[in-house]
């Protein structure tokens, strides 16, 4: 009796074995590898991104799949973090995906495209943005989202609107943020601004009033927060607790509603140089219904990109007829796809070759467009 039992769960035991080791090519479905950050103070973003994906997945298996097979996503927690995101990487490649999306935090998502890339996993970045990303010089990674070039377009547009010459920068030192100020610092000139102050917060710094006093001192009439939302709140609130009167305006990385909730009254009049926002979007009201449908909650800053981000993928597949990873690259380096986030086409180094950004400011306690 107690050969039978142990032959019975080695049984089982070699089963589950069997189970776990369908995921990835031998499963029989295209495997799409995620790199999002999914815990630590970005992982409201991470989150809606992988919600998103879900959703294009879903539609997409409901439509027959791809090349008559079903797509598996395969998602890895990053954390924002570089070390993180060197294991949620390896932990993708020991699945044998096919292709690999995601990357919120530019300063986790550049350790891990060469690791993709020495596999040769194309790779479509969603969100991170970072000219360093495409400094790299790989052949398998494409950023969906606008550059912080970008950016600077729609920043210099707001200033020449609202007629300010005096700008402030913030950052926190690390790759997207000290590389958004320095594209703003080179960029600002051309529009007649001059920077007057560049000042470092440490993340998660409770005290700012000495980065607040040093731009009152330095006489700006905008501020530019170039970090993400969590601090950002605290900023707007200390500046203007700190007797700050002049424009505020923050980068993609706080383009969040949470952003609105953290800052509270100081946060009115805020302006944002955004990614697309879905409500602002055509189809947009579609979109949201169906993500809602869904997940039961409102899709965030980042799912039309990443939505767009895995029809993309999809689109040049299709195009390639085959998963070979150099002419799937082919494909998407002449593709021109009209998606949520606008038109995606890509420039020879692999960026996005047309702005999809856009302004928006805090008004009544939400986020309204802007054409300056």
């Amino acid at each position: 009796m107690t050969r039978k039992i142990a032959l019975i769960l080695a049984l089982i035991l070699a089963a589950s074995f069997v189970l776990v080791g369908c995921a990835g090519k031998d499963s029989g479905n295209i495997v799409i590898g995620v790199l999002t950050p999914t815990s630590g103070p970005e992982a409201y973003y991470g989150s809606d991104m992988l919600k998103s994906y879900e959703l294009a997945v879903k539609e997409i298996n409901a439509a027959g799949g791809l090349l008559g097979r079903q797509i598996e996503l395969y998602p890895a927690d990053d954390g924002c973090d570089a070390s993180m995101a060197s294991q949620a990487a390896t932990k993708i490649i020991s699945a044998e995906p096919d292709f690999v999306v995601g990357g919120y935090c530019s300063g986790a998502t550049t350790p891990a495209l060469p690791l993709f890339d020495a596999e040769n996993l194309v790779t479509l970045i969603s969100a991170a943005n970072s000219t360093k990303i495409t400094e790299l010089g790989l052949k398998t990674a494409f950023m969906v989202n606008s550059p912080g070039t970008h950016a600077c377009l729609s920043l210099g547009d707001l200033c020449t609107s609202l007629g300010v010459s005096r700008m402030a920068l913030i950052h926190q030192g690390d790759s997207y943020t000290q590389n958004l100020a320095e594209l703003v610092t080179a960029a600002m000139p051309n529009y007649g601004v001059g920077i007057v102050a560049t000042e470092v917060m440490e993340k998660g710094a409770a005290d700012v009033s000495a980065i607040v006093t040093a731009i009152r001192n330095a006489n700006a009439d905008i501020v530019y927060w170039c970090g993400y939302f969590a601090d950002g709140s605290n900023v707007i609130k200390q500046l203007r607790q700190g007797g700050y009167t002049g424009e505020i305006c923050v980068g993609d990385g706080s383009s969040s509603p949470e952003l609105i909730t953290g800052c509270g009254a100081a946060g009115e009049g805020v302006y944002v140089t955004s990614p697309p926002f879905v409500e602002f979007s055509a189809g947009g009201a579609d979109y949201i219904k169906r993500f809602n449908d869904m997940h039961k909650v409102d899709p965030g800053t980042y799912s039309t990109l990443s939505y767009d981000t895995m029809m993309v993928l999809a689109e040049a597949v299709k195009k390639a007829n085959t998963l070979d990873y150099e002419k799937v690259i082919a494909e998407i380096e002449k593709i021109e796809y009209l998606g949520l986030s606008g038109l995606i086409k890509f420039a020879p180094n692999h960026e996005l070759a047309i702005s999809n950004f856009i302004i928006l400011q805090i008004r009544d306690g939400k986020f309204q467009l802007v054409t300056p």
